[in-house]
């Protein structure tokens, strides 16, 4: 059972689950394997029971009552809350003592920076971003975790090279924990690798989410910053990390349709009203400065007039042929070509992150208005 603050409960994983059932549909006493558990938030992930070799499909809002416990005598009662289908089917039952109606927000420490980089669109840089402002902030001595949420369409581990024995998919499933999958790809810069090709995991359920909140939160035990790629589009998993996070980056190109797609996530964001996220958009392969500014005039104008919302700006990239060739050479460009005006660019953002957060401490090389200075010779 679980414990009366909801952080410990007697069973683990791989323990055998019996419940008794009663319902207009069913009624009996089934037996099932536990293969994922979350006593933070009450939640129990079993296989579907199964009688005479038939699944027994419990429909949600179905009451069980728990009769697995050796030390506790009297029933627990759960309810049936999800139905997995698919390969790894399962039922999500909830402890009906413990409340279970809103998401698991990440808090950081008070030293910790939870940072997201999202994107309406696919293809805009977004995820190359993600890397090389990791790498960026190691430089100035930030220890630093690349989460890859693109579940399903993960790729910060084919970006840099990496083949990981484990990966989140693995720790949904209950089968590791977060620290087994943490992979360090060098001094001061570790990547928390998604899995891809699993379509089971490309729509994060509630229960799958807050599995996933509450690992992230051991990391701050170990990293300055945790910089999250999120999934490109407006899904809910997508959102509900991007509202978890203190801030994040919103990368568009200045292209009409990338624009677009660019506003409908910041309008999703903003009507859904659960939790204020400080957004600042990145322009992403731009020719022209000019290019830059005019979408970010584009989009602060809608969201100020249409969704009264502050939109901020934290610079641009330029369209940068060996941005190109690092990610060929699975390598991010700041490492590549540090004098390539993309390596430029992004350090600039990072400074700019620095400065926001330790504005008496100026960590980075040269100063953000100086690098600000040589990016702009372009245009």
């Amino acid at each position: 059972m679980f414990s009366g603050n909801g952080k410990s409960c007697y069973w683990k994983v791989g323990d055998q689950l019996t419940f008794a059932v009663e319902s207009g549909l069913f009624e009996g006493v089934f037996t099932s394997e536990i293969i994922g558990l979350n006593p933070q938030q009450g939640l129990i992930q079993i296989k579907y029971p199964m009688v005479d070799g038939r699944l027994v499909l419990l429909p949600v809002g179905t009451t069980v009552a728990v009769k697995e416990n050796r030390e506790i005598e009297q029933d627990v009662r759960f309810i049936v809350i999800e139905r997995h289908s698919g390969e790894n089917r399962s039922l999500v039952l909830k402890h009906t003592g413990l409340e279970f109606n809103h998401l698991v927000h990440i808090t950081p420490p008070r030293h910790g920076q939870l940072i997201c980089v999202c994107s309406g669109k696919g293809g805009v840089g977004k995820t190359a971003l993600a890397v090389n402002l990791a790498y960026a902030l190691a430089e100035r001595d930030y220890n630093a975790c690349i989460f890859d949420a693109s579940l399903g369409t993960a790729n910060v581990d084919v970006l840099l090279d990496l083949a990981p024995r484990y990966h989140l998919g693995h720790v949904i499933t209950g089968k590791c924990g977060i620290m087994d999958v943490l992979t360090e790809v060098k001094p001061r810069v570790h990547v928390v690798p998604g899995c891809s090709g699993v379509q089971l995991l490309t729509e994060l359920t509630v229960y799958e989410y807050n599995l996933l909140a509450e690992e992230m939160q051991r990391l701050f035990n170990y990293f300055d910053v945790i910089i999250v790629d999120t999934s490109t589009g407006i899904t809910t998993g997508t959102t509900n990390f991007i509202l978890a996070a203190q801030e994040g980056y919103l990368v568009t190109t200045p292209e009409p349709h990338a624009i677009t797609d660019t506003y409908a996530l910041l309008k999703t964001l903003v009507m859904q009203k659960a939790r204020t996220v400080n957004l600042e958009l990145v322009v992403n392969r731009v020719y022209y400065r000019s290019e830059a500014e005019n979408t970010v005039e584009k989009l602060q104008f809608a969201a100020k007039k249409f969704l009264d919302y502050e939109l901020g700006y934290a610079g641009f990239i330029f369209d940068d042929m060996r941005m190109r060739e690092a990610h060929m050479q699975q390598k991010p460009v700041i490492e590549f070509e540090p004098s390539a005006q993309a390596s430029q660019g992004i350090r600039a953002i990072a400074d700019r992150h620095c400065q926001k957060h330790n504005p008496e401490q100026d960590k980075s090389q040269g100063g953000f208005l100086e690098r600000i200075k040589q990016i702009g010779k372009r245009a």
